[in-house]
């Protein structure tokens, strides 16, 4: 089992591992299938596509439960990782995630290349959402951390709320 390296920097007793936190985001993603909040403003050009009706959920759903499935093969490399493994991550990510392909065979494994490849490139809808998923699970778990073991995080890497890409992140964030 790979445990998240930022956990294990911080000497979190008992770690998430990566496949806890893809399942947390899977079920996160489900939470997308949901009727919108009317609170949500949908109504802007830049956020219509972020309404529920609009995302693929099934596609979501896929995406959430896989995206890190790279690192089982490839680590997981957070910014606070030596510089060399950081500035080759995306490479070897994407070699691993190659090497799965093969492994599961096609048409999974072409499947499973294209959500990562998707979850990658951050165009998508699904992948934005996804992103922001991956960001939200990591904030939750670093207060259930600070929670129980009374250990100041503070400094989440990568988990700017003004990064967040979807209008539900924006509206009920505070």
């Amino acid at each position: 089992t790979i445990k998240r390296t930022g956990w294990v920097r911080h000497s979190i007793p008992l770690p998430e591992s990566d496949s806890d936190h893809m399942h947390r985001c899977a079920m996160c993603a489900l939470l997308v299938t949901q009727p919108a909040d009317p609170r949500d403003d949908y109504t802007r050009l830049d956020t219509c596509r972020f309404h529920p009706s609009k995302v693929d959920s099934a596609r979501l759903l896929k995406m959430a439960v896989t995206h890190d499935l790279c690192e089982s093969l490839a680590g997981d490399v957070t910014p606070f990782c030596d510089p060399g493994l950081v500035s080759t991550k995306e490479e070897r990510e994407g070699q691993a995630m190659r090497a799965i392909q093969k492994v599961v065979g096609d048409p999974l494994g072409e499947e499973l290349f294209g959500l990562w490849r998707e979850y990658e490139d951050q165009q998508t809808t699904e992948a934005l959402y996804c992103k922001d998923i991956d960001k939200f699970e990591m904030v939750v778990q670093a207060y259930e951390y600070e929670k129980e073991h009374l250990l100041p995080l503070g400094e989440v890497a990568g988990a700017d709320e003004e990064d967040a890409k979807a209008p539900v992140a924006e509206s009920n964030a505070g």
